[in-house]
């Protein structure tokens, strides 16, 4: 029994460091605690040294490279967002434009944008189809056939919930 008190004390004081080490600062990014954004600095970004742009993964050999196809399509994501980022910069200076040649300028820019959009996207689309008939067209007669019989239906179901518009 008289073991028992200084045991229990000395094992509060080992893990009493640990436990306020744990809870101290709070958050371990480094923005929060200098409560400020850190940019990366830009002579460090030109130099000849500097590392690849971030979209591009150094190669590994226990990580394989991603095939050409899906670089293709992060490729055309990127160019996607960053239309589509433009055109939400222009918007916030369309709301905040002051004068009719303003915003005309800002319409006529959002037009194209939107305009190289909708033709990114059917391409896009058309790709989509073309890819499917052509995944479709390597299946088995087997597969194929459990394929359309389950799109048969989805579009049956998908027509049988589907309400006329005057219904609310």
């Amino acid at each position: 029994m008289k073991f028992v008190l200084p045991a229990v004390l000395i094992s509060l004081w080992l893990l009493n460091p640990s436990a306020s080490a744990q809870g101290a600062s709070g958050s371990t990014n480094i923005a929060d605690r200098v409560a400020r954004i850190i940019l990366p600095d830009p002579a460090a970004l030109n130099s000849p040294n500097a590392s690849p742009p971030t979209g591009v993964r150094p190669s590994r050999s226990e990580r394989p490279d991603f095939p050409p196809e899906l670089k293709q399509r992060l490729r055309s994501f990127e160019s996607l967002r960053e239309i589509y980022l433009a055109q939400e910069e222009l918007r916030k200076k369309l709301k905040a434009a002051t004068t009719d040649q303003d915003r005309e300028r800002l319409r006529a820019q959002l037009q194209v944008l939107r305009d190289e959009w909708l033709d990114k996207s059917r391409a896009f689309k058309e790709e989509t189809r073309t890819r499917l008939e052509e995944m479709k067209s390597e299946l088995s007669p087997k597969y194929r056939e459990a394929l359309d019989e389950a799109k048969q239906r989805a579009l049956d179901t998908a027509a049988e919930h589907k309400r006329p518009r005057d219904e609310h």
